[in-house]
């Protein structure tokens, strides 16, 4: 049976492409009496394919598309890429990834899963569109980034292999990566951004960014930056097992999954490596990054709460709180720290479309 022909309209949408994992939202769902954000996401590993995927038995099979960015040459993303990648490669933290090929890739690989999932047969229209960097880029790429995102853009038909169809973005707005955080948190927890002055502390994949605001509005001279992330304190992980497993995907994700959920051990080489010997190592990561927030910053007696989110969050809970005593009372996990950005982002585009 042949699909009908079917062109979707969506109003409000939002990606963050991250160092670690792309997320992107897929409109709201009904929930009881309110409704959610969908969140869905897949690694952001980029392997190139020049000649399609005709050497991997199991392509078929794979859940992943592959995206032509450059002439000839194809990146497959998905969330099976790590199937398709070799042992070694690397998630370089540069300062230009939002103009890589490999990043471009990312956005239009989640463009292809809305449009999936959206069942978008002929054409995509997004009439908002919110995405967010890091504070380490954010007032030199963003609009480079803007001028990428905003406009026409040509996926794979997710409906037929080997078709194509049009996406359309007709506007695009660039925000800093942790307002998303202050937005989803605000809006999860008091139906609202509050007027409150609030540090948002946001560890993610490549960087760390510290976001002071007063109720949504923030202060720009106390925002601020370091390219020290949840990437690093794996990377330390790694170091102290072996120099080489810090060039192999899966596991740097396997280190980083066992320091985000705390476990006690963490399988390399067929052994159990207890994570607790590793912990110095991850702690002197963290302290620096505190250290450069507080340089920044300064006093932070005029904060009424403080925020960590992104996947080191809880990481970093551990030693804010012992380096900030003072403020410890502050302090708050975010509820859902991977996710909580761009869910933040997509209210901010549900705000701008209507």
């Amino acid at each position: 049976m042949i699909a009908a022909a079917k062109t979707i309209n969506v109003p409000a949408l939002a990606v963050d492409v991250g160092f670690f994992s792309t997320k992107f939202t897929l409109g709201r769902t009904s929930n009881g009496e309110r409704s959610e954000i969908m969140v869905s996401q897949f690694p952001s590993v980029t392997p190139r394919f020049f000649n399609g995927m005709n050497n991997l038995p199991n392509a078929a099979a794979l859940d992943g598309v592959l995206i032509e960015v450059e002439p000839g040459v194809s990146h497959f993303v998905g969330k099976d890429v790590l199937n398709t990648v070799k042992a070694h490669g690397t998630r370089a933290v540069i300062p230009n990834f939002s103009e890589t090929s490999g990043y471009k890739a990312l956005f239009l690989g989640a463009l292809f899963n809305v449009a999936r999932h959206f069942g978008a047969t002929t054409g995509l229209v997004i009439k908002q569109m919110v995405v967010g960097l890091p504070l380490t880029t954010l007032y030199t790429h963003h609009e480079s980034l803007k001028t990428f995102v905003e406009g026409e853009h040509i996926i794979p038909n997710p409906s037929n292999p080997n078709g194509q169809i049009k996406v359309v973005i007709q506007h695009a707005l660039v925000v800093a990566q942790p307002h998303g955080a202050l937005i989803s948190h605000g809006v999860t927890k008091f139906g609202a951004p509050t007027d409150s002055t609030t540090l948002v502390l946001d560890m993610g994949g490549g960087t760390f960014d510290w976001f002071v605001s007063k109720g949504v509005v923030p202060n720009h001279q106390r925002c601020g930056a370091a390219p020290i992330g949840a990437l690093a304190c794996a990377t330390a992980v790694c170091d102290q097992i072996h120099p080489d497993l810090k060039d192999d995907n899966e596991i740097l994700a396997r280190v980083d999954l066992a320091l985000r959920e705390g476990a006690k051990t963490v399988k390399i080489t067929g052994r159990d490596h207890d994570m607790q010997q590793y912990w110095p190592a991850v702690k002197g990561v963290l302290q620096d990054a505190v250290e450069q927030m507080q340089k920044s910053v300064g006093s932070l007696r005029s904060i009424d709460a403080i925020l960590l989110t992104g996947g080191g969050a809880k990481l970093l809970a551990k030693v804010a709180a012992d380096m900030l005593p003072d403020f410890a009372h502050l302090m708050e996990i975010d509820a859902n720290p991977v996710e909580s950005n761009v869910r933040g982002f997509h209210v901010i585009a549900e705000l701008y479309s209507a």
